[in-house]
């Protein structure tokens, strides 16, 4: 079954290829972590030049189409899912005690996207704070 990934910036940090790992479903990178990226991409850190080499491979890809509607990925030269950039995000989806963070822009995001569709959302990171607030959700 087809499912729909939203990414956090910690995964793309880890690995600039993850968008690459997810078959024939469909990747979702909220604005958010499009902007944490930013501040990362200055560093001479793995961290910063992992954040450059993602924001490489989002470039080429917005060469090929419009990524807030969404570009075929391709793995081992087949296409697979999309990759989207989300723009919208919407901090009244979640209990009012959530303040503006990328953490919460990227949990609405997730939000938005399951309420849109009956395909799984499946949120992926690395922060332990943000798996325990997803599930909640």
């Amino acid at each position: 079954m087809k499912k729909r990934f939203v990414l956090d910036t910690n995964v793309l940090l880890a690995n600039p290829n993850a968008i690459f790992s997810f078959e024939d479903n469909d990747v979702f990178i909220p604005i958010s972590v499009i902007e944490e990226l930013d501040t990362f991409k200055k560093g001479l850190s793995e961290i910063g030049r992992n954040a450059r080499h993602f924001s490489r491979i989002l470039d080429e890809f917005r060469n090929r189409g419009s990524l807030s509607t969404g570009i075929p990925i391709f793995s081992n030269n087949k296409e697979s899912g999309l990759v989207h950039v989300v723009l919208e995000s919407d901090l009244a989806l979640l209990p009012a005690h959530f303040e503006r963070k990328p953490d919460n822009l990227i949990l609405s995001v997730a939000l938005i996207l399951k309420r849109q569709s009956t395909l799984p959302v499946v949120l992926i990171t690395k922060d332990s704070n943000l798996r325990i607030k997803a599930d909640a959700l």
